[in-house]
């Protein structure tokens, strides 16, 4: 099997794993489970991932590339509109949810595994320096858009949590409202 065909079947799994993991929480995403879900043996699912923490990372993985894709997205789209950009990683929809959701449970377990952390912290510097060069584009003249990248990414964080928790805690118009409040009060106090 080429290698491009190899990587397209571990893609496949990974995201059977995302779903599970969305629906039934990351205990449920055993490798037998996983290959039930996606109709192959567990001997198939083990050629392709040596162990589930192996999987679980190229899970996690799938959610940066979706992040990246989406980033990319916006950019093309507005390359200035910060707002939008936060926005797009905000759970305010039923796919940026499930998407949330899995995230949760890998947030969980970087707490306790180092692999799984060294990748959380690289989706965080990846994050802040996209925050941070659109904060630039915007302002040039900001003196720290790193800490506003920060803050902005915490209340993204902090909006989707309660999203996902309490779905009628926001509107999606009043997530905007709040996230391009605070855009303009931190930029432009910079």
């Amino acid at each position: 099997m080429a290698e491009s065909d190899h990587d397209e079947r571990r893609r496949a799994i990974a995201q059977v794993a995302i779903g599970l993991i969305a629906r039934e929480g990351l205990e449920a995403a055993t490798v037998r489970r996983i290959a039930a879900e996606v109709g192959f043996s567990t001997t198939i699912v083990t050629h392709y991932f040596a162990d589930k923490q192996e999987l679980l990372l190229w899970a996690y993985r799938a959610f940066d590339e979706w992040a990246r894709e989406r980033f990319e997205r916006a950019m093309a789209h507005q390359p200035v509109d910060l707002v939008g950009y936060l926005m797009s990683m905000c759970a305010v929809d039923e796919v940026d949810k499930a998407n949330w959701r899995p995230l949760l449970g890998i947030w969980d377990r970087a707490l306790r595994d180092p692999a799984f952390a060294a990748e959380l912290h690289g989706w965080i510097d990846t994050t802040i320096a996209r925050i941070a060069a659109i904060v630039r584009m915007r302002h040039p003249q900001c003196a720290d858009p790193i800490t506003i990248a920060r803050r902005l990414l915490a209340m993204v964080q902090g909006i989707s949590l309660q999203l996902l928790f309490d779905g009628e805690s926001w509107t999606n118009e009043a997530v905007r409202g709040a996230i391009a409040s605070e855009v303009e009060l931190l930029v432009s106090a910079r």
